[in-house]
């Protein structure tokens, strides 16, 4: 409670200046380019809308307090009430950012009770604890609020990178004296209508969202209650529920392997997980049960709204893969073994329990948005092993095993299982230590965008484009009408090598041949952000021995253990481009006639250089 009566008139003030429009307006360049007296009107904006947050958060607590002295009405009291207040810095970069970026105003919960957390007593704006940024401008017009937008959905992603739990993120701009208060997750931003604190409708509108973020369940926040912090064991803990026993099973969290660092997109989350009781073997004095290390996964998997169709279910899938190839002791340790895996569920404070979807999460939006959002489920899987990052190969020569091994389990599964990968890429290859007879294997993992080949098979489905653009194939990257097959994901293994072969099997290697400058590598074309731009760059390369060997292999690293890698490309290059019994749709490149040099400007490229240089 405040008593300082010199405080509470400024804030009077403050408020009274934000909702009658008394800030200062005009126009107002984008942040990075704006002047001296654009920053000043801004920030001259902040007080105003720091006051008004902390006035509503007091009055809903003062009214909580009252209800809880009541005799009454003592029961109505919400027990978990949370008292939203801003950041007391204002224009900081938080902790947890990975750039300078300044955000204008943070939103936090104080003295939170249900949300614990490590991070609760951080006095410094800190990513880790946010709830909700606001972005301010000084008036409303069009062009501020597409900038306030854009910078919100800029700095939001620093939200799920250091919170591990979350499935989507809280943002508002402020626009002169127009809120708009902003979801952001999944496939895009959805804005509110505007909320003129001018007006008392427009104030009575934000209280009651004020009032709902205080009072309501913590997956109405956006956060994942599967994944929380134990305080009193002092660890992050992590349930995942396995749809064939219809049971749940909890694993420590002890370190994470791989963040989402996007607001859109799947958000996969990958984490080295352990048991907290033993499985298998029973636990006795003489005879301890030994806590497995696992992979728990989490993404936001692209679905139907049809509970019974699995096409694209990647645990269902996983799970048919392990069944179709448990006998073959050559493939183990290379692919996923699946212990538990499903939709992920939560049980909302009343003991209703229901799936993680885009609809749950955000309902209460319109159907049109819902559409639009595209349907998606949270799914959770726990696996065996755990990889290393393909990056970390001893060797060329184990890079050249690894690529073999992953083919050959790739292979297999398209033959007893008629499933194809499609997204063969350098972050979905890893090295498992745990491979047969204890040597280093090869392992293929992430089956987000597998599906099932058969004659039921939609064409559209399976010509549709997925994958990373530098591993992409030509044909995928076009969207042709062709039908994606396994000569796709062969021409993706080119890639990786490629890739691999000229920035190094491994960061020692990257470190000791480390260029001057990368930006001449023209094998960088294949990072291009347009599609077609990167399929012209693959084609033009891929179009003749010569070309290749001329713009991709001659700039692998010069290093005698690389010559090996460069005679397997220039192998998997002709048999896949060159090869007469390949039809010209399932080869990536168009069919060679006399015009292609001129078609793509072919003729100035010099020769082959000799080969004894």
């Amino acid at each position: 409670m405040v008593t300082d009566s010199g405080k509470i008139s400024d804030e009077y003030e403050a408020i009274l200046k934000m909702t009658c429009g008394r800030g200062a307006s005009g126009t107002q360049r984008s942040k990075r380019g704006k002047g001296k007296a654009e920053t000043a009107r801004e920030h001259a904006m902040y007080p105003g809308v720091k006051a008004l947050f902390s006035f509503i958060a007091n009055a809903i607590d003062k009214e909580d307090r009252s209800l809880s002295s009541s005799s009454d009405l003592s029961t109505a009291a919400h027990p978990l009430l949370r008292k939203i207040i801003p950041f007391e810095p204002t224009d900081r970069t938080p902790e947890g950012a990975d750039d300078r970026d300044r955000i204008d105003i943070g939103l936090i919960f104080k003295d939170d009770r249900a949300l614990e957390s490590p991070y609760r007593d951080s006095t410094m704006p800190n990513y880790a604890r946010m709830l909700a940024l606001i972005e301010a401008k000084n008036s409303h017009t069009e062009k501020l609020q597409h900038e306030a937008y854009t910078q919100l959905f800029k700095y939001s992603r620093h939200m799920f990178v250091n919170q591990h739990d979350r499935r989507f993120v809280w943002g508002l701009t402020v626009c002169g004296t127009v809120f708009r208060v902003c979801l952001l997750g999944f496939k895009r931003m959805v804005s509110s209508a505007p909320i003129d604190v001018a007006t008392s409708d427009g104030r009575e509108t934000l209280v009651r969202w004020m009032a709902n973020m205080s009072l309501c369940e913590r997956d109405r926040l956006g956060y994942d209650p599967t994944l929380y912090y134990n305080a009193r064991n002092r660890r992050w803990e992590i349930k995942t529920y396995d749809e064939s026993t219809d049971t749940h099973k909890t694993f420590e969290i002890v370190s994470c392997l791989r963040i989402s660092d996007r607001v859109c997109g799947r958000h996969t989350h990958c984490f080295r997980c352990k048991e907290i009781e033993p499985s298998g073997d029973a636990d006795t004095d003489s005879n301890p049960a030994e806590l497995r290390e696992v992979l728990v996964k989490r993404a936001w998997a692209i679905a139907s709204r049809d509970s019974d169709d699995k096409s694209r279910d990647e645990v269902s899938l996983l799970r048919e893969i392990n069944n179709a190839l448990e006998d073959n002791k050559d493939l183990e340790g290379k692919y996923p073994t699946l212990l538990a895996g499903g939709i992920v569920k939560i049980t909302d404070e009343y003991g209703e329990v229901f799936d993680d979807t885009v609809d749950t999460a955000f309902a209460g939006l319109e159907t049109e948005t819902l559409e639009a959002l595209g349907f998606r489920v949270q799914k959770s899987m726990a696996m065996t092993p755990i990889g290393q990052d393909i990056r970390k190969c001893e060797s060329v020569d184990e890079l050249i095993a690894a690529a073999a091994d992953v083919m050959e389990v790739h292979s297999a599964i398209r033959k007893q299982c008629n499933i194809l990968h499609r997204d063969i890429s350098v972050n979905n290859i890893l090295i498992s230590r745990n491979g047969p007879a204890g040597r280093a294997c090869g392992m293929l993992i992430d089956f987000d965008c597998t599906l099932r080949i058969d004659d039921t098979t939609d064409h559209k489905a399976c010509s549709e484009m997925t994958g990373t653009f530098p591993f992409m194939s030509i044909n995928n990257l076009e969207a042709s009408n062709v039908m994606h097959t396994e000569l796709d994901d062969w021409e993706s293994i080119i890639y990786v090598l490629c890739w691999l072969g000229a920035f190094g099997v491994n960061t020692g290697d990257e470190k000791t041949h480390q260029r001057l400058d990368y930006s001449s590598l023209d094998i960088l074309r294949w990072r291009n952000s347009k599609d077609k731009a990167v399929a012209n760059a693959k084609r033009s390369h891929m179009h003749t021995h010569e070309y290749f060997v001329f713009n991709i292999m001659r700039r692998f690293i010069q290093d005698p253990s690389y010559f090996p890698l460069m005679g397997l490309v220039a192998n998997l290059r002709r048999t896949l481009f060159d090869n007469s019994k390949v039809s010209a749709n399932g080869r990536g490149t168009l069919k060679k006639d006399a015009d292609m040099d001129i078609a793509f400007g072919f003729a100035s490229i010099p020769e082959e250089p000799d080969s004894s240089q």
